[in-house]
């Protein structure tokens, strides 16, 4: 199981390492993260979409279809 814990200050760590040993709490590990945000990567823009619409339009489903395939 993994919690993710973020603290600011030095002083959290040792409080929080404190409350941990209070608790015998000893299969701790300790993973310091980079500041730098999480990356996002752009989409592809050169994709036309458009291709998508009405790909069942010679085949409508209904909802009662839908929900029989679905179960």
């Amino acid at each position: 199981m993994k919690i993710i814990i973020e603290i600011d200050s030095e002083s959290e760590i040792e409080k929080l390492f404190v409350l941990l040993e209070v608790l015998t709490i000893n299969t701790v590990k300790v993973v310091f993260a980079d500041d730098k945000e999480s990356s996002i990567t752009k989409g592809d823009k050169t994709i036309d979409g458009k291709s998508l619409f009405g790909i069942w339009a010679n085949n409508p489903r209904s909802t009662e279809c839908l929900r029989k395939g679905s179960w």
